[in-house]
Formats: C-alpha cells, sequence, structure tokens
C-alpha cells in the first residue's frame, strides 16, 4: 500500500461518491464477491431472512408475516445492472400460505451505486391465501427497490439487502378483497460474505492510524483535519479488502521506521532511523 497526498475538498468529494447517493452516472458494471476485490463472479446467490425478523406484507386490514428464502442465479459474472433469476420460498407464514406464481421465477437487478452499496429492483408475482378470514389475493413486485450493503458497511455480517415500506400492487388474479396496493418490509443477508465490488474490483482509500505520531498528514481518525506535515493519521490507497482495525504496512511518502514491506499486513527490518526507512505500520481507522 502507497500513503498518498490529498486536500480536504478532493476527500470531500470522494466520499461524496462513495456515501451520500447514487446518481445514474456513478452506477458501475456491478460484480458480487466472496472478499471485496477478490473472488468475484458470483453466480448463485443464496439470501434469507435474519432469525426473529420475518418479512411483513400488510395487506388491508391484516399483515402477512412469513420467513423467506431466495435462490438465484445471475445470467453472467458482472452486469450493469447485474440480472438474477431466481425463486422465493415463502414459510412460516401463521395461518396464511404465501407462494411465488408465474412459472416460480422472479427477477432482481443489482447495480452498484457507490462503495459496498446497490440499488435493487425486483418484479414477480405472489399469492398468499389466508383461508380463516377468505382473503386470496395476487401481488407483483414490478418496480420494487431496495438497498443491498456488503459486509463493510452493513450491521450484518455477511451484508444485507434491506427494502422498507415499499408499495405492491394488486395482480390481474387478486380476489375482491385484496387491497389495491399493500406494503412489504424485507431484510435478507446471505448465507456467506458477499462484497459488491465494479467489475474490475479496484482500489480504495484508506485512513490509518501510523505507529510514530509525526508521519502522517491528518490530526483525525477520518483524515479531514488536514493535511499538514507532522499528525499521526494518513491517507493512503491499497487494494479494496481491507477493514478497520486491520494493521497495514504503508510505503511513505515521508520515510519510516521499516525498510521492507513482507506483505500487505507486516513490514520488516529496523532502519537507522525513523525516517530511514521506506515503511511505516498502521491501522486502518476509515474506509473511504
Amino acid at each position: 500500500m502507497k500513503a498518498i497526498k490529498i486536500g480536504l475538498a478532493a476527500l470531500a468529494a470522494l466520499m461524496a461518491m462513495a456515501f451520500a447517493g447514487a446518481s445514474s452516472t456513478m452506477a458501475e458494471s456491478t460484480s458480487l464477491c466472496t472478499a471485496d476485490g477478490s473472488g468475484c463472479g458470483i453466480t448463485h446467490v443464496h439470501e434469507t431472512t435474519l432469525s426473529g425478523a420475518k418479512a411483513k406484507l400488510l395487506a388491508g386490514l391484516i399483515t402477512v408475516s412469513c420467513d423467506v428464502l431466495f435462490l438465484g442465479d445471475t445470467l453472467s459474472a458482472t452486469g450493469s445492472p447485474l440480472v438474477i433469476h431466481g425463486n422465493f420460498t415463502y414459510t412460516e407464514c401463521g395461518s396464511c400460505t404465501v407462494e411465488q406464481l408465474e412459472g416460480g421465477e422472479a427477477t432482481l437487478e443489482i447495480l452498484k451505486e457507490g462503495h459496498e452499496t446497490a440499488k435493487v429492483t425486483g418484479e414477480g408475482v405472489v399469492f398468499f391465501d389466508c383461508g380463516g378470514i377468505a382473503l386470496e389475493c395476487e401481488f407483483d413486485h414490478e418496480g420494487l427497490v431496495g438497498t443491498a450493503k456488503g459486509p463493510l458497511l452493513s450491521g450484518e455480517t455477511n451484508g444485507s439487502v434491506t427494502i422498507t415500506n415499499q408499495v405492491v400492487h394488486k395482480h390481474a388474479g387478486g380476489g375482491p378483497l385484496c387491497p389495491n396496493e399493500s406494503k412489504l418490509d424485507i431484510v435478507t443477508t446471505p448465507l456467506s460474505a458477499t462484497y459488491i465490488a465494479s467489475s474490475g474490483g479496484g482500489e480504495l482509500l484508506y485512513c490509518v492510524d501510523y505507529e510514530h505520531n509525526t508521519n502522517g498528514f491528518y490530526k483525525d481518525p477520518e483524515c479531514i483535519k488536514g493535511p499538514e506535515a507532522g499528525n499521526l493519521y494518513d491517507l493512503m490507497e491499497g487494494p479494496a479488502g481491507q477493514v478497520v482495525g486491520q494493521l497495514v504496512c504503508v510505503e511513505m511518502l515521508t520515510g519510516g521506521l521499516w525498510e521492507e514491506e513482507v506483505s500487505l499486513e507486516e513490514c520488516k527490518k529496523d532502519a537507522a532511523s525513523l525516517k530511514g526507512g521506506k515503511y511505516e505500520m498502521g491501522k486502518i481507522t476509515a474506509v473511504y
């Protein structure tokens, strides 16, 4: 990894691109990865609702709550958007029976919009039968929009897809007692860590807390206050996939304590002086 010097305005622009939202011009060719920036090209997707947090469909005066499993396959290793065809299975729905209709296949589209963030759109038809209250309804998911986050940003270990208060519409087969619109809430997580990358993987910016407090250009662990020489924190660029708290060996602008880089996470061979070597050890405090 290499240390870089970047101004506040440039960092603010990068942060805005990563976190403040996604215009269509920011959307990228999308790939799913087993490790961020590597192991990309996942073609089989396996998502499930969280333990104790069922999907909820508010249908008129009742709420149908189910555990949900999605199994699907991408049409290609990368895409803009990445298209997934698959099947939803609904279980533990109380007194109701819920199933996917029209051949049992749904379509999801995943489009990366920023660091570890993607827009998820979907379409399909779901049928539910709550026999005890004579309510049989069909709703289509066309235009459904959610947000996918990879493990680096999600509150879930493996990442998550969140759909909140999204409107689904009565389908042609719905009965007369079914409302024209209902609302869906669902959070799913992959069975294994699934990162969201552009098709080429790429590099990220990292703020690093150096082991010596005079080698950095920034005063704070977000690398915002600066840049000026003689501080503890610094920005560096390196391969995607590193996380907050990880130790890294950084190639310095100003010289460091170590002369050799053993690996991404290890420097070796003491230099004769603090500035006499080429590398410095640090700990990641923020990822951009």
